[in-house]
């Protein structure tokens, strides 16, 4: 991961149990392993 702040974010997500991160830059985010969802995607899975 190039920036540092996703990366800490991403780790402590995993370390939490914590399986999605919810951000509007998902291309950041995309070898994270985790499911990466616009909030947008997040409410309407809500819905």
């Amino acid at each position: 991961m190039k920036d540092f702040e996703d990366a800490v974010q991403t780790e402590s997500a995993k370390l939490n149990g914590i399986e999605i991160i919810i951000t509007r830059n998902k291309k950041d985010f995309k070898n994270s392993g985790l499911t990466v969802l616009s909030p947008d995607e997040y409410i309407n899975k809500l819905i």
